[in-house]
């Protein structure tokens, strides 16, 4: 019988195996630059470049989908450990994990090619062109350095970001000037920082299972793909978002002038968050959640958040609100939503994803989360969003991530760690403009996997809420009379 240190020291050795060779692999693919993977740049970075294969966009799509796939097991197995009673200090982790980010930060940007256009949206917003009304499209006919390089896969839409992202992008094109490389490098710096901070912030909120958040966050190999890797802005929008939070705390009271004063911090941050992606506004409900004693708190963190996104679409104007309402309407090729669609979106889908969010919601939040309860609605909402939005990427799941690393252990866990999965291998190798006309871009763009996507994510969203609504059926008498935290396992 296997007891004490020997139950976890197998999945302890798979966890950190894995997310090792995962992130190597991460980095392996920064040094090759694979046009697969890696979109045009006007440098060659921090990195020294490697040669590829002869056949270097199998290799690259085998090598991604391998390092996805031990990564996320990895993932899986620490889960285990930790519930089989490792318990490693945290510190350490903290450290692999800033090694990591250090490393994909030097990287070029890899699986997507956003970066390339946050870079031509700051350059914009440093030229005095306002970034929500000019397409990268228009700015790549001026000839501009770092517009010609704008993908053309968004190069008819607008900047679909807040206020806050673009003020990002355009500090990012001050600093590095007319070069796209040394512009998406700043903008990588900021979104490692960011990344970071919410590791910290975590850290603080978790208690006893900060190791837990850390494997769910800090040392994910899916997020630092995504977010640091990517460069994508959600890892902005995510720091303000749980700096937030933290400035709360886990759910004490807050009294007096120095309660109001964290209130409008809270407000600030969580305003500012929306400001970068406006889903993160969603958050707010774990927050008003812990305030729901304190009217007058209630109202400076709402007076917070109002005025910091006011603030902010004051300056770029209403223009940044009107395409997000347009971009809602074109849903993405892997969400389930395709599955009902024939052609263009139909007018009903923003209500009738509103509607789907709404119910996914209240089942949600029927799921005991034990103590401390406050993550809960926060979770809730922001995991009904996710499921159900018409529009979804993997980089999303910045959102939902740092709020089911401080609710307790459950099957939710892997549950969605698993549709971060799906979504992410789904849209491997990431450029996929570039792939060469071969059975490879055929399977890429139209084959099983592309096929099967929005029905994975559909049955692993119906599996939370099933779960959520079983577990509430089974666990929540005892959980309201003993405390408990949901099943682990």
């Amino acid at each position: 019988m296997i007891t004490g240190r020997e139950a976890w020291r197998l999945p302890r050795a798979a966890a950190l195996g894995g997310v090792a060779v995962s992130v190597a692999g991460m980095i392996l693919i920064g040094l090759c630059r694979p046009p697969a993977a890696v979109p045009t740049m006007d440098g060659a970075g921090l990195f020294p470049r490697l040669g590829w294969s002869p056949e270097p966009d199998l290799s690259v799509t085998v090598l991604l989908w391998a390092s996805m796939i031990v990564g996320t097991l990895g993932t899986a197995a620490g889960l285990l450990a930790l519930h089989r009673g490792w318990r490693p200090r945290s510190g350490p982790v903290l450290a692999g994990a800033a090694g990591a980010v250090v490393l994909l930060v030097a990287a070029p940007p890899m699986g997507t090619t956003d970066p390339m256009d946050y870079a031509a949206y700051g350059r914009m917003a440093v030229l005095g062109l306002n970034p929500h009304v000019t397409t990268p499209g228009d700015f790549r006919g001026t000839g501009d350095p770092v517009g010609v390089l704008a993908p053309r896969e968004w190069e008819d839409i607008p900047s679909v970001y807040g206020p806050v992202a673009t003020g990002a992008q355009w500090a990012a094109s001050k600093l590095g000037g007319t070069s796209a490389a040394r512009t998406v490098l700043w903008l990588k710096i900021m979104n490692g920082i960011a990344f970071l901070a919410v590791a910290l912030c975590l850290n603080r909120l978790a208690g006893a299972r900060r190791v837990r958040v850390h494997l769910l966050w800090t040392l994910n190999p899916l997020l630092l793909w995504a977010l640091i890797g990517g460069a994508h802005v959600d890892g902005l929008a995510a720091a303000l978002a749980v700096g937030g939070l933290a400035v709360l705390g886990p759910g004490t009271a807050l009294r007096g002038r120095a309660g109001l004063v964290r209130a409008a911090a809270a407000g600030l941050l969580l305003g500012a968050a929306a400001g970068v992606k406006l889903p993160y506004v969603l958050v707010g409900a774990g927050m008003v959640w812990t305030l729901r004693r304190s009217p007058r708190c209630l109202a400076v963190l709402g007076a917070g958040a109002v005025a910091a996104l006011t603030a902010g679409y004051a300056v770029v104007g209403p223009s940044a609100i009107e395409v997000v309402v347009r971009r809602g309407g074109m849903p993405s090729w892997n969400t389930p939503w395709q599955l009902v669609l024939s052609g263009s979106a139909p007018g009903w889908l923003t209500w009738g994803a509103l509607a789907l969010a709404v119910v996914a919601g209240a089942a949600l939040l029927r799921l005991p989360t034990g103590a401390p309860p406050w993550p809960g609605p926060a979770l809730a909402i922001c995991l009904a969003w996710v499921i159900t939005a018409p529009v979804y990427y993997p980089w999303y799941e910045a959102l939902v991530f740092p709020l089911i690393a401080l609710a307790p252990a459950s099957r939710l866990d892997v549950l969605h760690l698993g549709r971060a999965f799906v979504a992410t291998v789904a849209a491997l190798p990431g450029v996929v403009c570039r792939l060469g006309d071969s059975w490879l871009r055929a399977a890429v763009l139209d084959g099983p996997v592309t096929s099967l996507a929005p029905v994975a994510l559909l049955v692993l969203a119906l599996l939370l809420v099933g779960g959520a609504l079983a577990r509430a059926r089974v666990e929540a008498p005892a959980g309201r009379g003993a405390g408990r935290s949901v099943v682990t396992g």
